[in-house]
């Protein structure tokens, strides 16, 4: 016992000291409640980017590499192509050459500089070209 509390005021958590004990969690969290230790609050953990379990990296979605862009660089306010700073008008992130997973491949663009360099204006219904 006095092993375990030691492990645990050096700042390992519960896991971590029935990992070193063989034990299992369970075990550690009613041995130090029984001996009452007051337990410390968990920690928060880093979820972003690689450290969280669902990380997809190269294989994520369209929809994920612009969050992650977003999150990484926050909300254009401006076209870097017209130089517009617009506050009515809608800015996006848009990727340069396709390599969504490459954070530098991306150029605050208005919608309409957007839709110019994507030529995505051509799919919509009644869309004339530019």
């Amino acid at each position: 016992m006095n092993l375990m509390k030691k492990l645990y005021f050096s700042g390992m958590t519960q896991i971590e000291v029935a990992e070193e004990m063989g034990l299992t969690q369970k075990i550690v969290w009613r041995c130090l409640r029984d001996a009452g230790v007051k337990c410390r609050k968990a920690a928060k953990r880093n979820q972003y980017g690689i450290n969280n379990n669902s990380w997809k990296g190269k294989d994520a979605s369209y929809a994920a590499f612009h969050y992650r862009i977003y999150k990484l660089k926050g909300r254009p306010l401006y076209c870097e192509v017209c130089h517009t700073k617009d506050k009515s008008k809608h800015y996006d992130w848009a990727s340069l050459s396709g390599k969504y997973d490459d954070p530098s491949d991306y150029k605050r663009m208005c919608r309409s500089c957007h839709w110019k360099y994507d030529k995505t204006h051509l799919n919509f219904k009644g869309g004339d070209a530019i």
